[in-house]
C-alpha cells in the first residue's frame, strides 16, 4: 500500500488494517534510493506476505537495508531476526534495548504473559537477533536521501523510541511506534514497564515537533496535519487527564 512517493506499508495486524498476520503492528518501507529501510518487522508470522507486498509495487525485500525498531515488543519486533537473515540488514534500535534482543529475553518483553493473554499463539517464539547500530537519544543518521532521528519515548514500554525522518526539502514524517496514534490515542498495558507518567513527558516532547505525517505502529496513519494528533493527546494529558487508548 503505498502512502507517499518512498513510503509503503507493507503489514499491518487487527489493530490497524487486518491485511497480515493478526498480532502484527503497521510495518512500513521507506525507498531511500539506496536500498529499503523498514520501519518495524511485525511478529516475523508474515515474512513472505509482506515480501509478496512488496513485490506488488515492483521492490524487493532483498532491497531491504535497515531495519528500525520502535520498541521489542514481538508484534514490532518479532521479524527482525528472519528478515535479516534473509537480507544481511542491519537491526537498528536504542542502544540500552539492543543487550534484551540480542539475548531473546521473553520475560523482558512481557511476552508469557501476552502468549496466555491470546495475543499470539502458545508455541510463539521470540527469536534473538544481533543489533546492527545501537541509537542514543537524540542521535541522527542518513539512510540515502533521509536522514533519520531517535527519540527515546518511554511509556509504552521502557524502550520506545519515535524516528524523525527527513528530507532535504524540510518535509518530515514521524514514526511513532506505539507511543502516539492517530486521533491522539495511546496504547496502555498492564506490563511490567508501562507508566503514564513518562508516556505524558514522552508526548509532551514530541508536541514540540511540527511533522507532516504520523506514521503508527497501529491503526490508521496521517498523511497530512500530522502535529493535531500529537497536541490532542498532549492537551488531555495537560488537563490531568488520560487520552482513549487503543486497547
Amino acid at each position: 500500500m503505498k502512502l507517499s512517493r518512498d513510503i509503503y506499508l507493507i503489514g499491518s495486524g487487527k489493530l490497524g488494517f487486518d491485511w497480515t498476520h493478526p498480532a502484527d503492528c503497521n510495518v512500513y518501507a521507506v525507498d531511500t534510493g539506496e536500498g529499503l529501510t523498514l520501519i518495524d518487522s511485525g511478529t516475523g508470522l508474515s515474512v513472505d506476505e509482506m515480501a509478496s507486498n512488496l513485490a506488488e509495487h515492483h521492490c524487493s525485500m532483498a532491497d531491504v537495508t535497515h531495519i528500525l525498531l520502535t520498541h521489542l515488543h514481538a508484534d514490532h519486533s518479532g521479524g527482525a531476526a528472519e528478515i535479516a537473515r534473509l537480507t544481511g540488514a542491519q537491526v537498528v534500535l536504542l542502544d540500552e534495548a539492543a543487550p534484551v534482543l540480542e539475548a531473546g529475553d521473553e520475560a523482558a518483553i512481557d511476552l508469557p504473559q501476552a502468549k496466555l493473554a491470546g495475543f499470539y499463539p502458545v508455541d510463539y517464539n521470540w527469536t534473538p537477533c544481533k543489533a546492527g547500530i545501537r541509537l542514543r537519544d537524540g542521535e541522527m543518521f542518513m539512510i540515502g536521501r533521509y536522514s533519520f532521528s531517535a527519540m527515546h519515548t518511554p511509556g509504552h514500554s521502557r524502550y520506545d523510541t519515535c524516528y524523525l525522518m527527513e528530507t532535504a526539502n524540510g518535509r518530515s514524517v514521524l514514526f511513532s511506534g506505539d507511543t502516539i496514534l492517530y486521533g491522539g490515542k495511546i496504547s496502555m498495558l498492564s506490563t511490567h514497564d508501562f507508566s503514564i507518567s513518562a508516556l505524558a513527558l514522552s508526548i509532551e516532547r514530541l508536541a514540540a515537533l511540527e511533522p507532516e505525517m504520523l506514521l503508527p505502529g497501529h491503526g490508521q496513519p496521517a498523511l497530512s496535519r500530522a502535529a493535531e494528533h500529537i497536541r490532542t493527546a498532549s492537551r488531555i494529558f495537560g488537563t490531568l487527564g488520560i487520552p482513549p487508548t487503543i486497547g
